[in-house]
């Protein structure tokens, strides 16, 4: 199993229920893949660091309009899985119409410098 994070830019028409479920499928996907969802959160400053969602999503500001949105919901899922369940979940994203952009990546584990090694 490796260990990957999915970060997910939604459509900011959507309700705090609306962004829930589609979390929820997501997380679905993913387990009926064989994975196991480790967290879910949101984006919450400007360098990117990761909440979990305790109340409410909220929509923040994006770069650049997509899709002629200004702003839009940022979920962050971790995840572990096989190796073909990333595959599965970014066509079901291809195809999800409140998602504006999203990103599947695998995590590296940092490397261990020679001096912690001793």
């Amino acid at each position: 199993m490796r260990e990957y994070e999915a970060t997910i830019v939604l459509s900011p028409l959507l309700e705090d229920q609306a962004v829930s479920q589609l979390v929820e499928q997501v997380s679905g996907l993913i387990q009926k893949s064989g994975g196991e969802v480790t967290s879910v959160g949101q984006l919450v400053d400007k360098r990117g660091n990761v909440a979990a969602v305790t109340e409410n999503w909220r929509a923040r500001k994006l770069a650049y309009a997509i899709g002629g949105h200004r702003e839009g919901y940022y979920v962050v899922v971790r995840f572990t899985s096989p190796t073909g369940a990333p595959d599965e979940l970014e066509r079901w994203l291809n195809i999800a119409e409140t998602v504006l952009r999203f990103l599947v990546l695998r995590v590296q584990e940092a490397p261990v410098a020679a001096a912690e090694a001793d």
